[in-house]
């Protein structure tokens, strides 16, 4: 399932150009009104890690909703249906979306670090930060995108269900980011990075439940 997804992106690329050009557009716009001098070395740390999550959140939602709505726009939802294994499906098509948002990180948070001239002092607990939240983020929208596949107005409907269940998760994300900017201890973003896995075992352990039923229904 995860071979089928990325030969299938391969040939149409449009989950990864929505997510990396509205990351891109986000970060350029961001950094040209703002940028790296405009904010009082004591509001940085605050300002860049919401900043940084903010982006990547919004471009995360700008793609990761595709992976079922494309079955149902191409007609082969029920083939698949017959082919594999639902939990097979899902296991498929959250690793390809955890691969997504890891190749958005990769070319976005460097990026975001030059051009807001953001330094981290921890650099080891923010990346353990940012596979985590990665995984986290990846797992809801991936259930999220299964529920709403076969609506009118998926798109909204996404973001509308998607974004509450998120909040907490960005919260969380958002502090762990401030904290490893600003202390290299691993003792200091342990708190976040609990919660954040936290809520990444629970949506998984939900969906291997939900998912045959939602796929299924």
């Amino acid at each position: 399932m995860f071979a089928k997804e990325v030969r299938s992106e391969l040939r149409a690329r449009v989950a990864v150009n929505a997510i990396g050009l509205f990351g891109l557009t986000t970060l350029v716009a961001v950094a040209y009104q703002i940028g790296p001098y405009q904010i009082h070395e004591q509001d940085r740390p605050h300002l860049l890690a919401a900043l940084l999550w903010i982006i990547l959140f919004f471009a995360a939602l700008s793609g990761l909703q595709r992976v079922f709505v494309k079955e149902e726009d191409a007609h082969t939802a029920k083939t698949l249906r017959l082919a594999a294994r639902p939990l097979a499906v899902w296991g498929g098509k959250l690793l390809f979306n955890v691969a997504l948002l890891a190749a958005l990180q990769t070319f976005l948070v460097p990026l975001y670090c030059i051009l807001m001239g953001m330094r981290v002092q921890g650099t080891l607990p923010l990346v353990a930060l940012l596979a985590v939240g990665c995984l986290a983020m990846a797992a809801t929208a991936t259930m999220v995108a299964a529920i709403i596949a076969r609506a009118a107005g998926s798109g909204t409907l996404f973001a509308i269900l998607a974004v509450p269940l998120m909040l907490p998760l960005l919260v969380m994300l958002i502090q762990g980011t401030r904290m490893a900017m600003t202390s290299p201890a691993w003792s200091d973003i342990l708190p976040a990075l609990q919660g954040v896995g936290a809520l990444a075992g629970v949506t998984m352990v939900t969906s291997i439940y939900l998912f045959p039923v939602v796929w299924n229904d």
